[in-house]
């Protein structure tokens, strides 16, 4: 089952592993505020006011507990002490590596991944299949992965255009509701996919979450 947004410890919240570093943790504190911006589709029709700023409290207490050495050790003591997670977080956290170099280039290659999928979408016909897709109330996983295929786009390809993991790419095309992550989430997620296909974010966010009736 999904986890409510309520029930969500920080680093779930964030999206970052539990040995994430100061550097994953400002880069997901900065993704998910821009999901919540005014302007932004996740927060569409979705989060009254008061519910957004709640939301966005939660967000600001996540990122400033875990950005700070003590508040964070001190964080993570009580998530183990509740049988949350495994004592083991505590040493895996030392274990973590420093962020290669390449690690400043994703913004490129994002770019690039971008750039080719856009080119076999023009050289492609298949605008009848995605307008009848849109045409419809309910969009599922399978269309999705449908219209993909039809264009000769690996997963491989969304994914490093979009940085959404393999495991949640496959739940999506699969509509794996058990699998999928949480509803603030898929939806941003849905979003970036929806923008790698050239497609109208709000019409695929809208069909896909009628999809699987949330």
């Amino acid at each position: 089952m999904i986890k409510k947004f309520k029930d969500l410890n920080y680093y779930e919240l964030l999206k970052i592993p539990y040995n994430a570093s100061s550097f994953e943790i400002r880069q997901a504190y900065k993704h998910i505020l821009a999901i919540y911006e005014e302007s932004s589709l996740a927060t569409y029709s979705l989060f009254a006011e008061n519910e957004r700023k709640l939301i966005l409290s939660k967000i600001e207490n996540a990122f400033l507990t875990l950005i700070d050495d003590k508040k964070r050790k001190n964080y993570d003591n009580n998530l183990v002490s509740t049988g949350e997670v495994s004592d083991n977080i505590l040493t895996e956290k030392d274990k973590k590596k420093a962020i290669p170099i390449f690690q400043t280039s994703r913004a490129r290659a994002n770019n690039n991944s971008l750039a080719r999928i856009k080119k076999k979408i023009q050289e492609n016909k298949v605008a009848d299949l995605a307008t009848n897709m849109l045409k419809h109330d309910h969009i599922s996983g399978k269309d999705l992965r449908n219209l993909r295929e039809s264009l000769g786009i690996e997963l491989e390809e969304i994914f490093q255009a979009t940085k959404i993991s393999p495991t949640t790419l496959v739940a999506i095309e699969k509509d794996d509701v058990v699998n999928l992550p949480p509803k603030i989430y898929l939806i941003s997620f849905l979003k970036s996919y929806a923008e790698a296909l050239q497609l109208d974010p709000k019409q695929v966010v809208d069909g896909y979450i009628k999809n699987i009736a949330y």
